[in-house]
């Protein structure tokens, strides 16, 4: 367990009773562990806002954020040339970023700008970016061979193939923005909720559907289950 293993558990964990009521919610399980996961994105979205070198007290605008990426001479008018697609792609991801839509993105939205999938308004600009990169014809769905990546075929019993067949679930030989969204992001957006899930079922003695100090100090290393190692990139416990 990290940190001194003589505090007590909770006094240790910053982020579980944010409003120090004495009890923790399902939701606020549920916000402890995407912080817990998202611990490492929030150093590299530290590391790369640095390298942008945004002035101090000031929003990352896109025009900075352009310049910095592709060059100053890079013009969304001019013929975008090599990059235009991704210029192009990161501009509509900057915006749906930008929730408060004043221009510019402070340091959580970048978060939400570089690491969209762990974010749920950011689901469907996601979806959008990925079918435009696989959908070749345009007809604004991915078949199996687009899926596939591959014009010469794929035996039946292929993983690309069960795994477009999984997925296609109204079963017309396509995928359509929602189930391209599924195939994506299913198992991200059920990971939190079975572990939450999994911890509330072990320490909630009285199924309330919250838990007090003593419920979780009966069984500490249970909330750990939550608890992302940094230094590892994996659960503290992993019990799943």
């Amino acid at each position: 367990m990290r940190g001194d293993p003589a505090e007590p558990l909770w006094d240790r964990l910053d982020h579980l009773d944010p409003n120090h009521d004495g009890v923790v919610t399902q939701e606020e399980l549920k916000n402890f562990a995407f912080w817990e996961r998202t611990k490492d994105l929030r150093e590299d979205a530290a590391e790369q806002w640095d390298t942008l070198e945004v002035p101090a007290g000031e929003k990352l605008t896109f025009g900075h954020y352009k310049e910095k990426s592709y060059g100053e001479d890079f013009s969304m008018e001019d013929d975008l040339g090599p990059y235009g697609r991704t210029v192009q792609q990161d501009h509509a991801r900057f915006n749906a970023s930008d929730q408060n839509k004043d221009g510019a993105l402070d340091k959580e939205e970048f978060l939400a700008f570089l690491w969209a999938e762990e974010y749920p308004h950011m689901h469907d600009i996601i979806t959008l970016e990925t079918m435009e990169d696989l959908d070749k014809n345009g007809d604004g769905a991915i078949s199996f061979t687009e899926f596939a990546g591959d014009d010469e075929g794929v035996m039946e019993d292929s993983v690309d193939h069960m795994e477009f067949k999984e997925s296609d679930k109204n079963q017309d030989g396509q995928l359509d923005h929602a189930e391209v969204k599924e195939w994506l992001l299913g198992p991200t957006l059920k990971e939190d909720d079975e572990r939450v899930a999994t911890v509330l079922s072990k320490l909630d003695k009285d199924e309330d559907g919250k838990l007090t100090r003593s419920e979780i100090e009966a069984d500490p290393e249970v909330i750990e289950t939550l608890m992302y190692e940094e230094d590892g990139g994996e659960y503290l416990h992993d019990e799943f």
